[in-house]
């Protein structure tokens, strides 16, 4: 039996979009706020390099969990967790001086 599928049928996959955009997101909104919590170390650039450097792999670890788990929901609840708790963060550093 062939099966013929739409070749952009990926697209209206709930697990392209949380292991694509959405992690990218997440992945991006928590390096940005890795700058507000992570100390700035004696020459006041770690804070700012680190967060570089650990870019790809926090990218990675969100990608494959998102990617590989069988509980959509939980992997869901996951990014919005990290984006709110790292969106507070950010919040806070910027408006609350």
């Amino acid at each position: 039996m062939n099966v013929q599928r739409h070749p952009f049928a990926f697209l209206s996959s709930q697990r392209f979009w949380l292991s694509g955009p959405a992690t990218l997101v997440v992945t991006l909104l928590v390096m940005l706020a890795m700058a507000a919590w992570f100390p700035p170390g004696i020459g006041k650039v770690n804070n700012i390099i680190v967060p570089l450097v650990m870019f790809p792999l926090i990218w990675a670890v969100l990608f494959f969990y998102t990617y590989l788990t069988q509980r959509m929901q939980s992997a869901w609840w996951l990014l919005v967790v990290l984006a709110v708790v790292n969106g507070v963060i950010l919040a806070f550093q910027f408006w609350g001086k």
